[in-house]
C-alpha cells in the first residue's frame, strides 16, 4: 500500500475509461481518488463527450466528492456537480452539516435543506463505500445505501450477481457483477450495473447504464495509474 493510501487497501489512483453509447464511441470518463490533508479525501469524476456523439453534444460533466472516513464509513462533507459546454449548463452543490444532520443544497436557483440520517451518502461517493464494504465482507450479497439526491432521500440496493471475466484494453480480469436496484416505479426501467475486480480492491473495470428509452452507455477501463495493472491477463 502506498503512503498516500487510506483505509484497508484503497490506494490513491487515476482510472481512465472509454465510453460507448449503443456501441459507438461516445466519450471518456476519468476517475481520481486522492488523499488530501487533515484526514480529508477527494473522489473526482470527469466525463467528456468524444467521437460522433461530440458532434451533437459537447458536454463536460465534473463531479467532486469531499469526505472523511470513520471506521470504514464514509462521512460526506461536500458534493459538487458541474455540467458545461453543452446547450444547458448545470450546477449543484451539497454541503453536509453533521451537527444538524442536514444537507444544504444549492443549484443557484432555489437553495434548500434536507434532513438526513447518519450514514447517508451522495450519489457519486457510494461506489467508494461499496468498495470499502466489499473489502470488509467479500461474500455479502446485498448492500443498502441511503442517498441524498435532490429533494429527497433515495435508497440504493446493490445486489451481487454472477462472477464474470471481463476483457479490457489492459487484458482480461475476473470480476464480481453488481446491479443497482431502483426504489421508485418511475425509475424501474433504468439500470446500472458494475463489474468490480477483487484483485484491484473491487475497483469497477466496467460500468453500464441503461436509460428509460433503452439507450445504453458502457464504460470500460483502459488506463490505470497508482494501482498495478499486472493482475490483468494478456491474450496470447
Amino acid at each position: 500500500m502506498s503512503s498516500m493510501s487510506f483505509a484497508q487497501g484503497l490506494d490513491d489512483y487515476s482510472a481512465h475509461y472509454q465510453i460507448e453509447m449503443n456501441g459507438l464511441q461516445a466519450g471518456e470518463l476519468t476517475q481520481q481518488l486522492e488523499t488530501l490533508t487533515d484526514g480529508l479525501h477527494r473522489f473526482r469524476s470527469v466525463t467528456k463527450a468524444k467521437g460522433l456523439v461530440a458532434v451533437f453534444r459537447r458536454d463536460t460533466v465534473k463531479e467532486t466528492s469531499l469526505w472523511t472516513l470513520t471506521k470504514q464509513q464514509i462521512i460526506p462533507h461536500q458534493y459538487l456537480y458541474q455540467r458545461s459546454g453543452g446547450k444547458k449548463d448545470k450546477y449543484l452543490r451539497m454541503d453536509f452539516d453533521w451537527q444538524q444532520n442536514s444537507v444544504h443544497i444549492d443549484d443557484k436557483v432555489h437553495p434548500w435543506d434536507l434532513e438526513i440520517d447518519p450514514k447517508t451518502l451522495e450519489k457519486h461517493i457510494y461506489q467508494v463505500q461499496l468498495r470499502l464494504d466489499l473489502l470488509q465482507d467479500p461474500t455479502k450479497q446485498v448492500f443498502n445505501y441511503a442517498i441524498a439526491d435532490g429533494g429527497r432521500i433515495k435508497h440504493y440496493q446493490i445486489e451481487r450477481l454472477e462472477p464474470e471475466t471481463i476483457s479490457t484494453p489492459l487484458g482480461k480480469i475476473a470480476t464480481v457483477k453488481f446491479k443497482r436496484q431502483r426504489d421508485r416505479d418511475s425509475d424501474k426501467d433504468r439500470e446500472t450495473t458494475l463489474w468490480c475486480a477483487p484483485e484491484l480492491d473491487y475497483l469497477p473495470v466496467k460500468l453500464e447504464h441503461i436509460e428509460k428509452d433503452g439507450t445504453k452507455f458502457t464504460a470500460i477501463l483502459h488506463e490505470l495509474d497508482g494501482i498495478s495493472d499486472s493482475v490483468f491477463v494478456q491474450d496470447n
